[in-house]
């Protein structure tokens, strides 16, 4: 069975107004800064009244089509409010540089006696046969961790994890 799935639900309608298409937060924002612009120019004197006329249409572009990031910078508004009126204080902390020794892990030659000892518990093995394990028989033998004490797992196998 076949469903119909929404699609473009993050893009905002447009409304043509002429022969631009403005979205209805562009068109709200617009008519905000007319409201405003009108009751200064019957309030205040006429100098006064285009200053604030320019300034509110200023204000309604620079909130409705300017994006940074891809977003419309209307949609910081609340976030900066929130800081503005907050008590937290942000301050920048430098990094506390970590250093990282790496150890050097032992030979493979000094765990071949180890296996040596297992395998002849099994049955006696030449040395012939002992250069043909792999190293991943020998590593088995090997212990790992220990070496560095402020980060054991450094040399630690990481986890498989099961694929869904």
């Amino acid at each position: 069975m076949r469903f119909n799935i929404p699609q473009f639900v993050t893009i905002e309608d447009k409304i043509l107004v002429g022969p631009i298409g403005i979205t209805i937060r562009q068109l709200f924002l617009l008519f905000g800064a007319f409201l405003i612009s009108y009751g200064a120019y019957k309030i205040l004197p006429g100098s006064v009244s285009l200053v604030i006329v320019f300034l509110s249409f200023s204000l309604a572009i620079i909130l409705g089509w300017l994006k940074i990031n891809n977003k419309y910078i209307i949609n910081f508004l609340p976030k900066l409010i929130k800081i503005l009126i907050s008590n937290r204080k942000y301050i920048w902390q430098e990094e506390i540089e970590v250093m990282n020794k790496i150890t050097k892990i032992p030979e493979i030659q000094k765990y071949i006696h180890l296996l040596e000892e297992e395998l002849s518990k099994e049955e006696k093995i030449g040395e012939q046969k002992l250069n043909n394990i792999s190293l991943a028989k020998l590593l088995q033998f090997a212990h790992k961790h220990g070496y560095n004490p402020k980060d054991p797992y450094l040399n630690f196998p990481l986890p498989k994890f099961p694929k869904k």
